[in-house]
Protein backbone atom coordinates (compact mmCIF):
# COMPACT_ATOMS: atom_id res chain seq x y z
CA UNK A 1 0.00 0.00 0.00
CA UNK A 2 1.12 3.65 -1.17
CA UNK A 3 2.57 5.51 1.57
CA UNK A 4 1.56 9.12 0.61
CA UNK A 5 2.31 12.39 1.58
CA UNK A 6 0.99 13.28 5.37
CA UNK A 7 -0.46 9.57 5.80
CA UNK A 8 0.27 6.86 8.29
CA UNK A 9 -0.54 3.40 7.11
CA UNK A 10 -0.94 0.92 9.29
CA UNK A 11 -1.26 -2.59 8.10
CA UNK A 12 -1.65 -6.43 9.27
CA UNK A 13 -3.88 -9.47 7.89
CA UNK A 14 -7.36 -7.74 8.88
CA UNK A 15 -7.06 -4.39 9.12
CA UNK A 16 -5.49 -1.03 6.65
CA UNK A 17 -5.72 2.25 8.37
CA UNK A 18 -4.34 5.59 6.30
CA UNK A 19 -4.27 8.85 7.83
CA UNK A 20 -4.42 12.14 6.11
CA UNK A 21 -3.71 15.63 7.68
CA UNK A 22 -5.54 18.56 5.87
CA UNK A 23 -3.93 21.54 3.97
CA UNK A 24 -2.45 23.90 6.31
CA UNK A 25 -5.41 26.16 5.52
CA UNK A 26 -8.28 24.00 6.28
CA UNK A 27 -6.67 22.51 10.11
CA UNK A 28 -8.52 25.30 11.39
CA UNK A 29 -11.70 23.61 10.85
CA UNK A 30 -10.55 20.12 9.60
CA UNK A 31 -8.98 18.01 12.31
CA UNK A 32 -7.69 14.86 9.77
CA UNK A 33 -8.71 12.46 7.51
CA UNK A 34 -8.59 8.06 8.75
CA UNK A 35 -9.15 6.01 5.93
CA UNK A 36 -9.84 2.34 6.44
CA UNK A 37 -10.28 -1.20 5.50
CA UNK A 38 -10.82 -4.24 7.74
CA UNK A 39 -11.51 -7.39 6.53
CA UNK A 40 -12.30 -9.75 9.48
CA UNK A 41 -15.16 -13.05 9.75
CA UNK A 42 -15.63 -11.47 13.33
CA UNK A 43 -17.96 -8.59 13.87
CA UNK A 44 -16.92 -6.08 16.25
CA UNK A 45 -18.35 -3.52 18.55
CA UNK A 46 -17.15 0.36 19.01
CA UNK A 47 -18.15 2.59 21.91
CA UNK A 48 -17.58 6.11 21.09
CA UNK A 49 -17.38 8.09 23.73
CA UNK A 50 -18.89 12.13 23.11
CA UNK A 51 -16.26 14.57 21.97
CA UNK A 52 -16.38 17.90 20.45
CA UNK A 53 -15.94 17.10 17.48
CA UNK A 54 -18.47 16.34 14.56
CA UNK A 55 -17.92 13.64 12.05
CA UNK A 56 -18.66 12.40 8.62
CA UNK A 57 -18.33 9.50 7.78
CA UNK A 58 -18.13 8.16 3.93
CA UNK A 59 -18.85 4.50 3.15
CA UNK A 60 -17.39 2.23 0.51
CA UNK A 61 -18.34 -0.85 1.93
CA UNK A 62 -20.26 -2.49 4.78
CA UNK A 63 -22.44 -0.64 7.43
CA UNK A 64 -22.77 0.65 10.39
CA UNK A 65 -25.34 -0.10 13.25
CA UNK A 66 -25.49 2.63 15.68
CA UNK A 67 -27.40 2.61 19.00
CA UNK A 68 -27.44 4.96 21.92
CA UNK A 69 -25.32 3.84 24.88
CA UNK A 70 -27.62 5.24 27.19
CA UNK A 71 -31.24 5.37 25.79
CA UNK A 72 -30.34 2.11 23.95
CA UNK A 73 -34.44 1.89 22.09
CA UNK A 74 -32.47 4.50 20.16
CA UNK A 75 -30.72 2.60 17.10
CA UNK A 76 -30.35 2.95 13.06
CA UNK A 77 -28.44 1.47 10.27
CA UNK A 78 -25.81 3.59 7.99
CA UNK A 79 -23.78 3.67 5.23
CA UNK A 80 -22.66 7.11 5.32
CA UNK A 81 -23.37 8.82 8.15
CA UNK A 82 -22.77 12.53 9.78
CA UNK A 83 -22.67 12.54 13.42
CA UNK A 84 -23.01 16.24 15.46
CA UNK A 85 -22.06 16.88 18.88
CA UNK A 86 -24.07 14.56 21.05
CA UNK A 87 -24.16 14.35 24.89
CA UNK A 88 -24.13 10.94 25.00
CA UNK A 89 -22.30 7.67 23.52
CA UNK A 90 -22.74 5.79 20.51
CA UNK A 91 -22.45 2.35 20.18
CA UNK A 92 -21.63 0.98 16.71
CA UNK A 93 -21.34 -2.38 15.86
CA UNK A 94 -20.42 -4.01 12.31
CA UNK A 95 -20.28 -7.56 10.65
CA UNK A 96 -15.77 -7.34 10.37
CA UNK A 97 -15.88 -6.04 7.36
CA UNK A 98 -15.70 -2.49 6.38
CA UNK A 99 -14.40 -0.14 3.93
CA UNK A 100 -14.55 3.75 3.96
CA UNK A 101 -13.53 7.00 5.33
CA UNK A 102 -14.10 9.47 8.22
CA UNK A 103 -13.26 13.04 8.34
CA UNK A 104 -13.30 14.85 12.12
CA UNK A 105 -14.51 18.65 11.90
CA UNK A 106 -14.27 21.47 14.09
CA UNK A 107 -18.04 22.06 15.25
CA UNK A 108 -16.55 25.90 13.42
CA UNK A 109 -15.90 23.52 10.28
CA UNK A 110 -19.23 21.73 10.51
CA UNK A 111 -21.20 25.10 10.41
CA UNK A 112 -19.30 26.51 7.65
CA UNK A 113 -20.17 23.89 5.58
CA UNK A 114 -24.39 23.10 6.82
CA UNK A 115 -24.89 26.42 8.51
CA UNK A 116 -27.76 26.30 11.20
CA UNK A 117 -28.77 22.80 9.76
CA UNK A 118 -25.89 22.00 12.02
CA UNK A 119 -28.56 22.75 14.64
CA UNK A 120 -31.13 20.56 13.59
CA UNK A 121 -28.92 17.65 14.24
CA UNK A 122 -29.82 17.94 17.83
CA UNK A 123 -27.17 15.11 18.93
CA UNK A 124 -28.56 12.80 16.17
CA UNK A 125 -27.06 11.00 13.34
CA UNK A 126 -28.53 11.16 10.21
CA UNK A 127 -27.60 9.36 6.95
CA UNK A 128 -24.62 11.87 5.05
CA UNK A 129 -26.57 13.12 1.99
CA UNK A 130 -29.45 13.85 3.56
CA UNK A 131 -27.43 17.34 5.43
CA UNK A 132 -26.03 17.81 1.85
CA UNK A 133 -29.11 18.81 -0.82
CA UNK A 134 -27.72 18.58 -4.62
CA UNK A 135 -25.49 15.83 -6.93
CA UNK A 136 -21.75 17.25 -5.23
CA UNK A 137 -21.46 15.31 -2.59
CA UNK A 138 -22.98 11.75 -4.36
CA UNK A 139 -20.35 12.49 -7.28
CA UNK A 140 -17.37 13.29 -4.49
CA UNK A 141 -18.14 9.85 -2.86
CA UNK A 142 -17.99 8.28 -6.17
CA UNK A 143 -14.52 9.87 -7.28
CA UNK A 144 -13.98 8.73 -3.25
CA UNK A 145 -14.68 5.20 -3.90
CA UNK A 146 -13.10 5.07 -7.23
CA UNK A 147 -9.85 6.50 -6.32
CA UNK A 148 -6.73 4.41 -5.85
CA UNK A 149 -4.90 5.75 -3.10
CA UNK A 150 -5.84 6.97 0.03
CA UNK A 151 -3.49 10.18 -0.34
CA UNK A 152 -5.77 10.96 -3.54
CA UNK A 153 -8.74 10.20 -1.66
CA UNK A 154 -7.83 12.96 1.18
CA UNK A 155 -6.49 15.30 -2.03
CA UNK A 156 -10.06 15.07 -3.20
CA UNK A 157 -11.28 15.83 0.17
CA UNK A 158 -9.24 19.33 0.38
CA UNK A 159 -10.54 20.05 -2.22
CA UNK A 160 -13.76 20.08 -1.48
CA UNK A 161 -13.41 21.79 2.10
CA UNK A 162 -11.54 24.46 0.08
CA UNK A 163 -14.45 25.34 -1.70
CA UNK A 164 -17.30 24.84 0.55
CA UNK A 165 -15.27 27.08 3.29
CA UNK A 166 -15.05 29.73 0.81
CA UNK A 167 -18.61 30.43 0.45
CA UNK A 168 -19.31 29.07 4.28
CA UNK A 169 -20.69 30.93 6.96
CA UNK A 170 -19.03 31.89 9.82
CA UNK A 171 -19.51 31.89 13.47
CA UNK A 172 -21.12 34.68 15.54
CA UNK A 173 -18.42 36.33 16.98
CA UNK A 174 -19.99 36.14 20.68
CA UNK A 175 -20.42 32.49 20.01
CA UNK A 176 -16.55 31.78 18.98
CA UNK A 177 -15.75 33.68 22.18
CA UNK A 178 -18.07 31.82 24.43
CA UNK A 179 -16.78 28.18 22.98
CA UNK A 180 -13.34 29.18 23.55
CA UNK A 181 -13.87 30.13 27.31
CA UNK A 182 -15.45 26.81 27.90
CA UNK A 183 -12.46 25.03 25.54
CA UNK A 184 -10.08 26.65 27.75
CA UNK A 185 -11.53 25.98 30.84
CA UNK A 186 -12.35 22.23 29.98
CA UNK A 187 -16.08 23.32 30.48
CA UNK A 188 -15.99 24.84 33.93
CA UNK A 189 -16.92 28.45 33.01
CA UNK A 190 -20.62 28.95 34.10
CA UNK A 191 -23.24 29.67 31.92
CA UNK A 192 -23.48 33.18 34.37
CA UNK A 193 -20.04 34.10 33.03
CA UNK A 194 -20.85 33.68 29.45
CA UNK A 195 -24.04 35.23 29.67
CA UNK A 196 -22.31 38.56 31.26
CA UNK A 197 -19.68 38.29 28.24
CA UNK A 198 -21.68 37.92 25.15
CA UNK A 199 -24.43 40.32 26.47
CA UNK A 200 -27.20 37.69 25.73
CA UNK A 201 -30.18 36.55 27.85
CA UNK A 202 -29.22 33.19 29.16
CA UNK A 203 -32.66 32.39 26.55
CA UNK A 204 -30.48 33.89 23.59
CA UNK A 205 -27.38 32.04 24.42
CA UNK A 206 -29.15 28.49 24.61
CA UNK A 207 -30.56 29.80 21.55
CA UNK A 208 -27.52 30.69 19.32
CA UNK A 209 -25.35 27.89 20.22
CA UNK A 210 -27.99 25.48 19.58
CA UNK A 211 -27.71 27.32 15.68
CA UNK A 212 -24.13 26.76 15.80
CA UNK A 213 -23.17 23.61 17.72
CA UNK A 214 -26.28 21.71 17.98
CA UNK A 215 -25.95 21.56 21.97
CA UNK A 216 -26.71 23.96 24.96
CA UNK A 217 -23.95 25.83 26.72
CA UNK A 218 -24.45 23.32 29.76
CA UNK A 219 -24.30 20.01 27.42
CA UNK A 220 -21.26 21.36 25.76
CA UNK A 221 -19.64 22.19 28.80
CA UNK A 222 -20.31 18.60 30.20
CA UNK A 223 -18.64 17.06 27.06
CA UNK A 224 -15.47 19.59 27.37
CA UNK A 225 -15.18 18.17 31.04
CA UNK A 226 -15.86 14.60 30.12
CA UNK A 227 -12.65 14.43 27.91
CA UNK A 228 -10.79 16.29 30.75
CA UNK A 229 -11.84 13.42 33.01
CA UNK A 230 -11.26 10.34 30.60
CA UNK A 231 -7.54 12.13 29.56
CA UNK A 232 -6.99 12.30 33.32
CA UNK A 233 -7.82 8.75 34.08
CA UNK A 234 -5.99 7.55 31.09
CA UNK A 235 -2.78 9.59 31.45
CA UNK A 236 -3.06 9.82 35.60
CA UNK A 237 -3.26 6.11 36.17
CA UNK A 238 -2.15 6.50 39.98
CA UNK A 239 -4.92 9.25 40.90
CA UNK A 240 -7.79 7.62 42.59
CA UNK A 241 -11.70 9.34 41.60
CA UNK A 242 -11.90 11.72 44.54
CA UNK A 243 -8.23 13.14 43.03
CA UNK A 244 -9.67 13.32 39.43
CA UNK A 245 -12.91 14.49 40.38
CA UNK A 246 -11.71 17.47 41.59
CA UNK A 247 -9.36 17.95 38.99
CA UNK A 248 -11.87 17.82 36.66
CA UNK A 249 -14.64 20.26 38.10
CA UNK A 250 -16.85 18.03 39.81
CA UNK A 251 -17.67 18.42 42.97
CA UNK A 252 -16.89 14.52 44.19
CA UNK A 253 -16.66 11.15 43.35
CA UNK A 254 -19.97 10.56 43.31
CA UNK A 255 -20.60 13.24 40.95
CA UNK A 256 -17.83 12.09 38.48
CA UNK A 257 -19.52 8.75 38.54
CA UNK A 258 -22.82 9.55 38.01
CA UNK A 259 -22.06 12.14 35.22
CA UNK A 260 -20.10 9.75 33.55
CA UNK A 261 -22.35 7.30 33.82
CA UNK A 262 -25.50 9.16 32.27
CA UNK A 263 -23.22 9.99 29.45
CA UNK A 264 -21.34 6.71 28.64
CA UNK A 265 -23.40 4.20 30.09
CA UNK A 266 -20.93 2.46 32.04
CA UNK A 267 -18.89 3.63 34.96
CA UNK A 268 -14.97 4.84 34.30
CA UNK A 269 -13.69 1.31 35.75
CA UNK A 270 -15.90 -0.61 33.32
CA UNK A 271 -14.67 1.43 30.28
CA UNK A 272 -10.95 1.47 30.96
CA UNK A 273 -11.11 -2.02 31.75
CA UNK A 274 -12.81 -2.81 28.51
CA UNK A 275 -9.93 -0.73 26.58
CA UNK A 276 -7.37 -2.66 28.24
CA UNK A 277 -9.10 -5.93 27.05
CA UNK A 278 -9.27 -4.92 23.54
CA UNK A 279 -7.20 -7.13 21.22
CA UNK A 280 -8.06 -5.87 17.58
CA UNK A 281 -5.60 -4.44 15.02
CA UNK A 282 -6.66 -1.44 14.77
CA UNK A 283 -6.09 2.04 17.18
CA UNK A 284 -8.15 2.40 19.48
CA UNK A 285 -9.00 6.56 19.51
CA UNK A 286 -9.86 8.35 16.48
CA UNK A 287 -8.19 11.36 16.63
CA UNK A 288 -5.01 11.98 19.28
CA UNK A 289 -5.29 13.88 22.37
CA UNK A 290 -8.66 12.54 23.04
CA UNK A 291 -10.00 9.53 24.50
CA UNK A 292 -12.80 8.62 22.32
CA UNK A 293 -13.30 4.45 21.69
CA UNK A 294 -13.44 1.39 23.38
CA UNK A 295 -13.30 -2.12 20.94
CA UNK A 296 -14.68 -5.12 21.29
CA UNK A 297 -15.09 -8.73 19.16
CA UNK A 298 -18.61 -9.78 19.45
CA UNK A 299 -19.18 -13.61 19.29
CA UNK A 300 -22.42 -15.53 18.34
CA UNK A 301 -23.97 -11.71 18.80
CA UNK A 302 -22.37 -11.28 22.38
CA UNK A 303 -20.02 -9.60 24.29
CA UNK A 304 -16.43 -11.87 24.93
Amino acid sequence: MERGSGTLDLVDGECEMAYGAARPRLREYVLGYRGYRLESDRPRRRLEVPTDVVTLTVGFEGSLRLTDAVATTDTDSFGSILAGLRRTATVAEHSGRLHGLAVSLTPQGAYRILGPALGDLDGRWIEAGAAFPGQGPRELVDRLRESRTWSARFALLDAYFDARFADGRVWDPSVSWAWEQLRASHGRTSVRTLVDGTGWSRRRLEQRFREHLGLAPKQAADILRLQRALLTYERRPGWGGARIADHCGFYDQAHLVHSFRAMVGCPPTAFFASRRAAQVPEPTDRLAGRVTTAIEFVDGGRDR
